[in-house]
């Protein structure tokens, strides 16, 4: 069955047994049941063996070298298919400690992994550039390794000696401490209170729940769900803070074992993107918000607010029309919204809609928001809590978008080189969703409509854009702090929140007692400098989706190449393909300009 309608009041959660199976993913897909899964682990374990046989022969021919990284990457594979079955079954129900205990074997297992061949990047160190690209023309299949040579060389000053390679892996499990105990609190052991609503029904929150009634368009029932659900984390906030500042620690110790001047230097390296990105990013956008705090004075003037808070940031100017949208319809909606991609393009998709490679709907104990991950083996998995909102429609279109870069760069490159970088992961994304919006604003020719579109895609720049520089200069500043030997709490981190939110959100808006604390709830904190990224690839999709709109000669099948590439050079070359240069600023200052016409847009329709 559909959860939605049973579910709506609030009252209950829907389980998983309630779902009908076509809603579900098929995890099948990946190993047929968890017996396979064990037989695979224990082949996995043995083939650890493997690791020795090649170790001290590397230099001695270009097939024994070839061999040795082909069984790693044969390992890795496993060990990746091993870790994403368990950890996408742990996801569905974050209480069933079997999966767990499955996710732990599995990241052991990794770990074991790249300890047993944690010899070969030294071993590659001691030979001479030269020699080393001689010997890589010589593999059986020079497409596999080329472009892992080629990095090997230019990082070469940052792989350290065979002892401490082997340490650093063997740390990984180590290291995966304060995202885990985060993420453990976060989806399985935080309480959220019940509150009641503006028509007297009792609402149990939880993450979905309470992102559906920040669209409300009572300010009184935003501000108790606001209130009621951040003080949850704000109970918690030493025990966040703390769990924060061991990420921190550990972004640090991996920064300094590579020789690197900062966690910010060791991020943006993996992808040799310049760090003047970042800085350049940050900089550009936080000297151009005059749009931004406009647009919340205008806001703040529709919806005729006496004071606005963080929480009336994304409530719907046009309530009457916030309409809700059933899977099934969303489903055709984004289908349509792809056509301009070619036929091959939305094949791909609807696949993906009939086979079951999404799970739907929120469950009780479910993780909560929405991901895509790709699997090489099988097809890419999207994680939904669907709920019915029109956003919710854009964001399965955003996570597609993902599955769809994830698809067909595992078919059009071989294992080694499938993984495209998370510079250029939000581009695809972030295109479908402009694609859906001007598929939905050329549907309709009603002014309310096209202003409630217009407030979508401001909505979606601020969360994609602004909101991304937001986290990413507060990220930086926490990074920075710890590298200068001082100790990260809870109430510096507030502190700083609260800086930056007055900061970008501008003097219309007023801050209340707990979106201080939010900070303390973003999982992405918990992955180094990947936040900035969400910004870097927005401004590069609309560059793209710009050019698509003005009919530009051949960019469709530029940014095939582009989503079909995945990890084949660097993701600043990449997009340069698709006439997009990240190393200057005109990408973002373009994304800023258009937001501002976006809000005069809506400024002249009002």
């Amino acid at each position: 069955m559909n959860p939605t309608a049973e579910a709506k009041k609030g009252t209950t959660i829907p389980q998983r047994a309630d779902i009908e199976e076509k809603y579900l993913w098929n995890l099948g897909d990946i190993f047929a049941g968890n017996e396979k899964w064990e037989e695979t682990y224990k082949k996995a374990q043995k083939d650890l063996e493997k690791g020795a046989e090649f170790k001290g022969k590397l230099e001695s021919s270009p097939d024994i070298l070839y061999a040795c990284l082909a069984a790693r990457t044969a390992l890795m594979k496993t060990c990746s298919d091993l870790f994403q079955y368990a950890k996408l079954s742990q996801d569905l129900d974050t209480r069933v400690s079997k999966y767990q205990e499955m996710t732990d074997r599995a990241a052991l297992l990794m770990s074991q992994a790249r300890a047993a061949y944690a010899y070969v990047e030294p071993e590659l160190m001691k030979i001479g550039d030269e020699k080393l690209k001689e010997m890589a023309s010589k593999f059986p299949d020079t497409s596999q390794y080329d472009f892992y040579i080629r990095e090997l060389i230019r990082s070469r000053k940052h792989i350290r000696s065979e002892e401490v390679e082997e340490l650093l892996a063997q740390a990984a499990m180590i290291a995966r401490g304060p995202d885990t105990i985060f993420g453990m609190l976060d989806d399985a052991d935080m309480k959220y209170p019940v509150i009641t609503d503006e028509n007297g029904n009792e609402i149990r929150l939880t993450k979905q729940r309470y992102g559906k009634l920040m669209e409300n368009p009572r300010q009184e029932t935003r501000r108790k769900a606001h209130e009621a659900f951040m003080s949850a984390y704000k109970d918690h906030t030493n025990t966040l803070g703390a769990s924060l500042a061991a990420s921190l620690n550990k972004d640090l110790f991996y920064a300094k074992a590579r020789r690197y001047e900062s966690a910010l230097h060791d991020a943006l390296d993996d992808h040799n993107i310049p760090v003047s990105v970042f800085h350049s990013l940050v900089d550009t956008t936080e000297s151009n918000l005059g749009g931004l705090h406009k647009w919340m004075g205008l806001r703040k003037k529709i919806l005729k607010l006496e004071k606005m808070y963080p929480y009336d940031v994304y409530c719907p100017l046009l309530p009457e029309l916030n309409y809700e949208v059933p899977y099934e319809k969303a489903v055709a909606q984004v289908l349509k919204a792809v056509t301009p991609l070619g036929e091959e393009y939305r094949k791909v998709m609807k696949r993906a809609f009939d086979n079951r490679w999404i799970d739907v709907y929120e469950t009780e104990g479910k993780s909560g928001g929405a991901y895509n991950w790709g699997n090489y083996s099988a097809h890419p998995f999207i994680m939904m809590n669907y709920n019915e909102t029109i956003n919710n429609m854009f964001t399965l279109a955003h996570e597609m978008g993902h599955a769809m870069h994830s698809y067909f760069s595992s078919r059009n490159q071989p294992y080694t080189k499938a993984q495209y970088s998370i510079f250029v992961a939000e581009v695809a994304s972030t295109l479908n969703e402009g694609l859906l919006l001007n598929h939905l604003l050329q549907s309709t020719d009603d002014k309310k409509m096209k202003l409630f579109l217009l407030n979508r895609q401001i909505d979606n720049t601020l969360g994609t854009y602004f909101h991304q520089v937001f986290f990413a200069h507060f990220e930086h500043e926490i990074q920075e702090l710890v590298r200068r030997g001082e100790a990260l709490s809870s109430d510096k981190a507030s502190e700083l929140w609260e800086v930056l939110n007055r900061k970008y959100y501008g003097p219309e808006v007023e801050m209340d007692g707990f979106s201080r604390y939010k900070w303390s709830r973003i999982p992405h904190f918990y992955m180094t400098y990947y936040v900035y990224q969400y910004a870097t690839s927005y401004a590069a999709s609309q560059a793209i989706l710009k050019k698509f709109m003005a009919g530009e000669k051949g960019i469709i099948e530029k940014y095939l190449t582009l989503i079909s590439s995945g990890g084949n050079d660097y993701p600043i070359n990449q997009l340069n393909k698709c006439g997009v240069d990240m190393t200057t600023a005109d990408p973002f200052l373009a994304n800023i300009r258009l937001f501002d016409s976006l809000v005069d847009e809506v400024e002249k329709l009002l």
